[in-house]
């Protein structure tokens, strides 16, 4: 089930950078310490809000 969550941000954060024209690589290099751990963050939140609702489909769907 983790699967799906980093595939849901892999491609949202891959079709932002390519409609904005962002080079991956030339963004991860400006990014300061702060704002690489508030992405983590964000990430690891949006991972938890997946998950939850992944397995509250999962026991709806159950029941």
């Amino acid at each position: 089930m983790s699967a799906i969550p980093n595939k849901v941000v892999d491609l949202l954060v891959s079709e932002i950078f390519r409609k904005n024209n962002v080079n991956i690589e030339n963004a991860k290099s400006k990014l300061t310490d702060e704002q690489k751990q508030a992405i983590r963050d964000l990430v690891d939140e949006l991972k938890s809000q997946v998950d939850t609702f992944v397995k509250e489909s999962s026991s709806s769907t159950k029941e």
